[in-house]
């Protein structure tokens, strides 16, 4: 599921990171799946897959973290437009 926030979420977010560091915010709000690991056995372990999350630059210079599949959305939106 791909969330997009409206420009006046972006900032409600990103104003909150206030503290004067320069660390990316991750504002995708995805998280990663779990899934079976088998072995030939047929034992079952639990292995977590994480997001792709990359950090991006916003036009005003901003730093967030992103999943690389909502890059690809917000680069496709930016083309089409």
């Amino acid at each position: 599921m791909l969330i997009l926030l409206s420009e006046d979420q972006l900032y409600g977010v990103l104003s909150e990171n206030k503290g004067g560091n320069n660390m990316a915010v991750n504002i995708s709000g995805r998280k990663g799946n779990v899934k079976n690991i088998r072995s030939h056995a047929l034992n079952a372990t639990k292995k977590r897959q994480n997001v792709n999350l990359q950090v991006y630059r916003l036009e005003d210079g901003t730093k967030v973290r992103l999943s690389a599949k909502e890059i690809r959305t917000l680069k496709k939106n930016e083309k089409a437009a």
